[in-house]
């Protein structure tokens, strides 16, 4: 059963939300309001919530921490370490095939972007792809799993 656009949005839209930090419950009459609404001593606050691309994402991807890296806004802490191939293993923490998802993902993140309400989603599907298809161009390898600890899993109803 797949979700709409709307059933998406309804679900996502408390994930995130602005607040002020103190008299946000105070309502004062619409004259004091009007007259007086060059001034405010509110500050907002940024409630810290899981954003809502994140929200909605299925597989629980880390979205604003790659598109983050892809805008230049995180760098490799490593010296000598591409943007690209730093882009690559944050994303491959929770999915290790970006390109795959990139292509045959529906993209349901894109319906809970903020960017909706300014233009238009960001095109998450096509930017993971795009990390995907470069860590393979440039030969980028996964980190190594760690070591073996001998416990034994099954996974039921894989086809």
């Amino acid at each position: 059963m797949s979700a709409t656009a709307q059933q998406v949005a309804q679900e996502t839209k408390a994930l995130t939300f602005r607040k002020f930090k103190d008299s946000d419950n105070k309502h004062y009459p619409w004259k004091e309001e009007i007259f007086q609404a060059s001034w405010s001593h509110k500050c907002p606050t940024y409630v810290h919530r899981t954003p809502p691309c994140q929200g909605s994402c299925p597989a629980g991807e880390d979205i604003r921490g790659w598109l983050g890296i892809v805008r230049g806004m995180e760098k490799p802490s490593e010296k000598g370490m591409d943007w690209q191939e730093y882009a690559f293993l944050r994303s491959t923490n929770a999915n290790p095939f970006p390109s795959v998802m990139g292509r045959v993902c529906p993209a349901p993140c894109q319906t809970g972007c903020n960017r909706n309400m300014v233009e238009d989603f960001v095109g998450i599907n096509a930017v993971e792809q795009f990390i995907g298809d470069t860590a393979i161009e440039k030969g980028y390898k996964l980190v190594p799993p760690g070591e073996d600890t001998g416990k034994k899993i099954a996974i039921i109803g894989g086809g």
